[in-house]
């Protein structure tokens, strides 16, 4: 990802954990041949109240406990392995020596009230509310409050300002395998429609198609990365307006590329920035050539127009996550680069002050 979710964001993040730690308070009372504590004492205290009216939540936990009561003791180890082990978020994203059990690992006679719980308690993000604000609402105003107004898996699309139609929330460890996450916000990252629906889908954040375990970014902590087109190669791409383009290589600078791998796999990041940079480069010039006219002249060298490129980026683009400028300004230090090559770089400039001389 490019850049974080500030921690603020988790301040509403209890829903998850105080059901947990219910489930577990039942489970325990079970294994010693007791019967759960009775409701609503079982809810943790600092939450009673409010999970109390909550009226679909009482029957789920019995259904759960009343299906945990009939496994046997290899069976019911399996289960609280399997919870103990998906909750163990976002240690769970980076350490890829720790097994992580789906929902097909537990056993059968559990999955079916495991589900509804599941469902049932992501749904309730929407519906419990603090100070007149539902949870899920809380999560993102503290994200937009903070700066957060760009997907940061992508950095193309914006995303919906509170008060219009909810952004969507993405289960990193999908709800479908890992239900005893699903309501946990460090797990459920705001992203774009493109992100979330066209890409990401049901992906396992946690295995690739091979089965192989592999590792993320937490969306709280990182790493991030920083976009690169090193490598990429002037007039070698794809033709676009009667131009041959740049034949682009994307790059990732950060920490570890383990989990910019995993990045560009679930979210399809490489091919979407190409994509991107054939769409917009012809644009871009052109407002660099109007730009130069206005700034520094018409009339000027091919020299001259290179020259200007540094400035261009420093004064204008500014390198930030607005109206894609990070991968605008990426494409112009391409740009820069490709001017002083000692083959081509006489024709690049050539190209660049050409569209300085038709600029209108």
């Amino acid at each position: 990802m490019l850049f974080t979710f500030p921690p603020e964001a988790l301040s509403c993040n209890w829903v998850n954990q105080k059901v947990t730690e219910a489930l577990n308070a039942g489970m325990d009372a079970i294994d010693v041949g007791q019967a759960p504590p009775a409701w609503p004492g079982i809810l943790p205290a600092d939450k009673r109240d409010v999970l109390r009216r909550r009226t679909g939540l009482r029957p789920k936990l019995i259904a759960f406990w009343d299906r945990y009561t009939d496994l046997l003791p290899a069976d019911r180890t399996c289960l609280r392995d399997a919870i103990a082990r998906q909750t163990n978020v976002p240690i769970v994203y980076s350490d890829v020596s720790l097994p992580c059990p789906c929902l097909d690992d537990i056993p059968a006679e559990m999955q079916g009230a495991v589900k509804a719980l599941s469902e049932y308690l992501f749904g309730q993000l929407g519906e419990i509310k603090e100070d007149g604000k539902a949870l899920r609402d809380i999560q993102f105003e503290t994200c937009q409050n903070h700066g957060v107004r760009i997907c940061p898996y992508c950095g193309l699309d914006y995303f919906q300002p509170v008060g219009t139609k909810r952004n969507a929330l993405d289960h990193l460890m999908p709800i479908s395998k890992y239900p005893f996450v699903s309501a946990d916000f460090k797990n459920l990252p705001p992203t774009c429609h493109s992100c979330n629906s066209l890409y990401k889908l049901d992906q396992d954040i946690l295995f690739d198609d091979a089965g192989a375990r592999r590792s993320c970014s937490d969306p709280y902590a990182g790493p991030v990365y920083r976009v690169n087109l090193n490598g990429s190669v002037f007039g070698e791409g794809n033709e676009v307006q009667g131009f041959i383009l740049p034949k682009w290589q994307i790059g990732f600078d950060g920490p570890t590329a383990q989990q910019a791998e995993t990045w560009d796999a679930v979210y399809n990041i490489k091919s979407r920035l190409v994509s991107n940079l054939d769409a917009d480069l012809l644009s871009w010039v052109k407002h660099f050539a109007l730009w130069f006219v206005k700034e520094v002249g018409a009339g000027k060298s091919p020299e001259e127009v290179a020259e200007a490129l540094p400035r261009y980026i420093e004064n204008v683009i500014q390198d930030n996550f607005e109206d894609r400028a990070f991968l605008k300004a990426e494409a112009f230090r391409f740009l820069n680069r490709s001017c002083v090559d000692p083959i081509n770089g006489s024709e690049i400039k050539e190209w660049l002050w050409g569209f300085v001389e038709y600029a209108v």
